[in-house]
């Protein structure tokens, strides 16, 4: 009897040396057959959980496609004093052919395909599924379960395609990656740059309306105090919202889409529905709202979708500190964030340094900084503050905010989109996002398209430390180089991965 691709997820390992095309059609032994698994509405529920699991383990949002992995490509971390041996210390220089690239980007590969067979299978049979066999088929709980799954699908493809094919803007018809749309899929078929995006808007605009019957007014969607604990009546499945791909983060991730397909237009268009119907939902968290947070502080006020680890603080105290000897090296210490925020009114009244950056060891290492995101250090021996007041902010990683569709919004308008201009962009960056993380009036300038990308440029690297998106920034601009304060790196070739040798027999 066939057996689904290991869903439930119980400390699995994934086996790295198969090829996407064998997760996509090898069912290996698991831990519940298909038939069983999807008998009753449990199975279902189960299966879209253990996506989600997959979705927050290290090779994804986990570490890779956050604050490891992503994170040291767009140069945040200051390695100039650690070994070669040290973790990320290749990826830092962007040393594509050193194994410790080639296996990051392997592990990355594997787990989202296997990730995507998984919701390929829930698709297959949620799709097919008699709506009555759900205890709250009322509410949609059926469209619920199929419309996340055909996101969670989209999501995935679209992470392949931004590390292992060319930036729209560069090339838009030369094959890129498979995408995958059925259980099991013996011969995934590569599609171009824009097929692919094609897709990936498909499958995102398919679960729209099968969200939106649960989620459009969902109140408990409408604050971080609620979207990120179990508070639904019909039990823990429907609580935790925030960290899933309900329907108002669904539509942010299109909107993220289209800006990166240069479709300025649609983007422009998506981005204003958000912001227009929920930035009450998500507002940006200020200074003072900061203040009231124990331990690290992720700004989660205004996080439309995060990924869920309950390990993420071990998981980041355990590389954090992988170098540390008699010595304080922090391995994840950042680059010179005082260049960033280069005035004193920045660093006393942005909540961005004054909240989300600080010094382990001032005394003895003035000039070492880290991020106060997923471990705040106290100490130069490592030790953290726990979550004991806000303990919901612990196990969270930021995918996407109501910021980015924010600065999405700024720059459709400084490119002429909606009638907008220069200067209409730089009021909405300003009023946006930079007032709103200053403790005082944090107004910007810029006499030119070109003037307002460099201060795109500098908010975007403020916005997510930590988060992985600046690469991806960068490379959809295609960006000539990446520059911190201390280096400019040319970028020609090096915004492509190759595709891991396991898959160089795709059609």
């Amino acid at each position: 009897m066939k057996t689904i691709i290991n869903i439930l997820l119980s400390g699995s390992a994934l086996l790295l040396s198969a090829s996407c095309s064998k997760w996509l059609d090898i069912m290996p032994q698991g831990m519940t057959t298909e038939e069983n698994l999807f008998s009753d509405y449990s199975g279902y529920r189960s299966a879209l959980n253990g996506i989600y699991q997959q979705m927050s383990s290290a090779p994804l949002y986990g570490r890779e496609l956050s604050w490891g992995f992503t994170s040291a490509l767009a140069q945040y971390y200051d390695f100039g004093s650690m070994s070669t041996s040290q973790l990320y210390t290749y990826t830092e220089k962007l040393d594509y052919e050193n194994k410790e690239v080639l296996d990051y980007l392997e592990n990355i590969w594997q787990t989202a395909y296997n990730t995507i067979a998984n919701c390929n299978a829930l698709i297959a049979h949620v799709s097919e599924a008699d709506p009555e066999i759900f205890p709250y088929s009322e509410s949609g709980e059926r469209e619920m379960i199929y419309g996340e799954a055909l996101a969670a699908r989209a999501l995935m493809h679209f992470e392949m395609l931004r590390l292992f094919a060319a930036a729209p803007v560069v090339d838009r018809t030369s094959k890129a990656i498979p995408y995958s749309t059925s259980y099991p899929d013996r011969v995934p078929t590569r599609y171009t740059t824009e097929e692919v995006l094609e897709k990936i808007v498909a499958d995102l605009e398919a679960a729209l309306p099968l969200l939106e019957i649960n989620d459009r007014n969902l109140d408990a969607l409408k604050s971080a105090s609620t979207r990120f604990i179990s508070n639904d009546s019909r039990g823990l499945f429907f609580g935790y919202r925030g960290t899933r791909l309900h329907y108002w983060a669904v539509k942010a991730l299109l909107a993220r889409v289209y800006m990166y397909a240069c479709d300025y237009e649609k983007a422009l268009e998506t981005a204003t529905e958000v912001y227009e119907s929920c930035i009450d939902w998500f507002p940006l968290t200020t200074y003072s709202m900061a203040g009231d947070v124990e331990g690290a502080v992720k700004l989660y006020d205004d996080i439309i979708f995060a990924s869920y680890n309950q390990y993420l603080t071990q998981n980041y105290n355990d590389v954090m500190l992988s170098s540390l000897g008699s010595t304080s090296n922090f391995i994840l210490a950042l680059r010179n964030p005082i260049g960033r925020f280069s005035t004193s009114t920045d660093r006393n009244y942005d909540v961005r340094f004054a909240y989300c950056i600080n010094q382990p060891d001032a005394e003895q290492q003035p000039d070492l900084y880290t991020s106060s995101k997923y471990v705040l250090y106290t100490s130069a021996g490592g030790s953290d503050v726990d979550y004991t007041g806000n303990d919901t902010q612990g196990a969270l990683i930021p995918v996407i905010r109501m910021s980015e569709i924010i600065m999405i919004m700024a720059e459709c308008k400084a490119r002429g989109y909606g009638g907008g201009s220069v200067a209409e962009a730089v009021s909405l960056l300003s009023e946006g996002v930079c007032e709103e993380r200053y403790r005082r009036s944090g107004a910007i300038s810029a006499d030119d398209f070109n003037g307002f990308m460099e201060r795109l440029d500098m908010e975007m690297w403020k916005e997510n430390i930590g988060e992985g998106q600046y690469f991806f920034f960068l490379k959809r601009l295609n960006s000539p180089t990446l520059v911190s304060t201390t280096q400019t790196i040319q970028m020609e070739g090096k915004y492509v991965f190759d595709i891991p040798d396991s898959e160089t027999n795709l059609n």
